[in-house]
């Protein structure tokens, strides 16, 4: 079986690209030119090195645009954070595709960016207006598409001779659910910790997985330090197909048994524990929709959040209160549910469909959320090849990222 793995990972509407190319050298000589009137000093600033990799600059021009670029797509969390390890994470990715001689042709380039646009129901070029209105430069964009490009074809040419999925395996998994509904079904509990810069995760996840030995003791530290919704219930989810699961946490979960939990996973800007505390095969346990659709409308500064709400009954009016803004400032999204941003996520849970809430998103600025529907998880039986794809894709998740681990342990950092 040909292995075409789906490696790309959607949070929202955001796919989790990062890159860095030739392309952002046209960029930079174009800001240049934009900044050359304001003097040597302001240039300089602008473009002096903030950080090497494998002694590769990325000056401050890169990160402040990939900044600019987080805060259009409403991207969640830390985004100073996020823009400088994204950053990092490019280099990384394509020193791997230089050793592995690995390039993306102008044509995977262009279909990706236009993939990525489609998120937002939106052309290439509509798109690449939208980000503008941002500040955000077209090589930026372009470059970000690049680089996930670049890294899926690195993935293909490192591991693809190397993941087999044997005929027990499938059957393992099919017996383990995949032939009673779609899938193995997980009912999980979580804690959500969002980094801060000021406190240490890590060692808080360390402490809580020190502390957990049963489902009671999960729940006592989630609604000690859990940053969710989901923590006044113990960090209680409902019943979630493993496929509507990002990768990392899929693969994860794959591992473990009832009474168990995992390690702390990177996810958004936030780590992540799961708690196991039962799975099923059944076809009539679905407690938990397995996707949304979804609206997030991001007005004027200036605009009455609280009477839009009274005023709005459904998904379709946010198109004529968004008529004449920006084509970013209302996104609408299908995605599985528990592949969303935590806040996002635990906003959502609380809503029927046609109902509405006020989210602060990056910067401060306020986003009206609104849930269009729910769609209940597929009861059609996969293939056999269906459920081996899905354990192929689940193996080289784990090794790419284990990949990524490897490739940073190793690499030389250094801020300036």
């Amino acid at each position: 079986m040909e292995w075409r793995p789906d490696l790309t990972e959607w949070n929202g509407g955001m796919m989790r690209w990062t890159g860095f190319g030739l392309g952002l050298w046209f960029g930079l000589w174009l800001g240049l030119c934009l900044v050359v009137g304001a003097g040597p000093g302001f240039a300089q600033s602008l473009f002096r090195p903030v950080m090497t990799v494998n002694g590769t600059v990325i000056t401050q021009y890169e990160l402040n645009q990939r900044l600019s670029f987080l805060q259009t797509l409403r991207q969640p969390g830390d985004l100073a954070t996020l823009a400088r390890d994204g950053l990092i994470t490019d280099r990384l990715q394509l020193d791997a595709a230089k050793q592995l001689s690995v390039t993306a042709s102008e044509d995977e380039i262009k279909a990706g960016m236009a993939e990525f646009a489609t998120r937002a129901n939106l052309t290439t070029d509509d798109f690449l207006k939208a980000i503008a209105q941002g500040g955000v430069e077209p090589a930026t964009f372009r470059d970000f598409v690049k680089a996930g490009v670049v890294w899926r074809a690195v993935l293909r040419a490192k591991f693809g001779g190397r993941i087999h999925v044997s005929e027990p395996e499938v059957d393992r998994a099919i017996a383990s659910g995949a032939a009673s509904g779609g899938v193995r079904r997980v009912l999980l509990s979580e804690i959500v910790l969002p980094a801060d810069g000021k406190t240490d995760m890590t060692a808080i996840a360390a402490r809580i997985r020190d502390r957990v030995k049963t489902a009671a003791d999960f729940a006592l530290q989630a609604k000690l330090f859990s940053k969710v919704g989901t923590s006044g219930n113990g960090g209680q989810l409902g019943w979630l197909d493993v496929t509507a699961l990002p990768p990392p946490v899929a693969g994860a979960v794959a591992g473990l048994k009832v009474g168990e939990m995992t390690q702390a996973i990177p996810q958004q800007g936030a780590l992540t524990l799961y708690y196991l505390r039962d799975e099923s095969q059944g076809k009539g346990d679905v407690k938990a929709a397995s996707t949304v659709d979804y609206a997030v409308f991001a007005p004027p500064a200036s605009t009455d959040l609280a009477g839009l709400r009274g005023r709005l009954t459904g998904c379709d009016e946010l198109n004529v209160a968004a008529r004449g803004m920006a084509a970013l400032s209302l996104q609408r999204q299908t995605s599985p549910e528990a592949s969303l941003p935590p806040a996002l996520r635990s906003a959502l849970a609380g809503l029927d469909a046609g109902e509405s809430t006020v989210l602060t998103g990056a910067g401060g600025a306020r986003e009206l959320v609104m849930l269009c529907a729910r769609n209940p998880a597929s009861q059609v039986t996969p293939s056999r090849d269906d459920v081996r794809s899905g354990l192929i894709n689940q193996k080289v998740a784990l090794l790419a990222d284990a990949y990524l681990d490897e490739l940073r342990s190793d690499a030389f950092i250094v801020s300036q």
